[in-house]
């Protein structure tokens, strides 16, 4: 038996004891038992090195996995034709189903703190592919990244152009829907699937990367964003308001 599998086996035993003694702290034991290992010379710092190594790599490991398996990659074209036709028995039902958010989504950049951006990318990669080609994703640099006001927008509004780019596609499939079932009413349609928002920027709450002048940069930052955004759309969605 490894080292690590004796110590998870161990905080599986700690964690028995919760159930007589409910503000027992398994994993501080745990930690206070190392610490003695480490204080008589049976456990060196190189070990200990190892272990936090072999778990990041399971813990990203299981990470990939676990996203691949909430938006596992299918057939774009299909997925988008199957959304459109949900709730389409009649044009009032479908508009009610689709003119109404069915998310609201607000980025924030904060979990990408656990996360090194060369790490996030093996992690996509490995969610990307069927889910057992994970081994990569341990071969990733876990150097810490630069935390900033700037770096954190970067990541939100990144993430929120890939929202608006699949919320288009959904925009135009849903149009086209609309269009062949009822052809007289289709131009009352007013999709609005998802809303996108973020409030990195806004947060005043004293922290060091934040202030008045630099949180003014970000929403003149967030309306160019906006701005160019919507030009992007434009080749995805005109034919669908030709009014001939």
């Amino acid at each position: 038996m490894s080292f690590l599998s004796e110590l998870l086996l161990r905080l599986g035993k700690l964690h028995e004891r919760t159930a007589e003694t409910p503000l027992f702290n398994p994993v501080f034991q745990l930690g206070l038992e190392i610490s003695r290992r480490i204080e008589n010379g049976s456990l060196t710092l190189d070990q200990v090195e190892e272990i936090v190594a072999t778990l990041e790599c399971q813990s990203l490991q299981a990470r990939a996995v676990r996203l691949n398996r909430l938006v596992r990659p299918v057939d774009q074209t299909d997925n988008l034709r199957r959304i459109a036709g949900h709730g389409s028995s009649d044009f009032e039902t479908f508009a009610a189903r689709w003119q109404h958010p069915m998310l609201n989504v607000v980025f924030t950049a904060h979990p990408t703190f656990l996360l090194s951006r060369d790490q996030t990318a093996a992690v996509a990669e490995g969610a990307s592919s069927d889910g057992t080609r994970t081994g990569p994703v341990c071969a990733a640099p876990h150097g810490r990244d630069t935390i900033t006001l700037d770096y954190e927008h970067d990541e939100a509004m990144t993430a929120i152009t890939r929202g608006l780019h699949a919320r288009d596609k959904l925009t135009a499939e849903l149009f086209d829907f609309a269009q062949m079932k009822w052809p007289e009413r289709w131009r009352e349609f007013k999709p609005l699937p998802f809303r996108f928002a973020s409030w990195v920027g806004y947060d005043m709450d004293g922290a060091p990367i934040s202030d008045g002048p630099h949180a003014f940069d970000i929403v003149l930052l967030k309306r160019q964003h906006a701005s160019t955004a919507m030009p992007q759309a434009w080749p995805v969605l005109p034919r669908r308001y030709l009014l001939n």
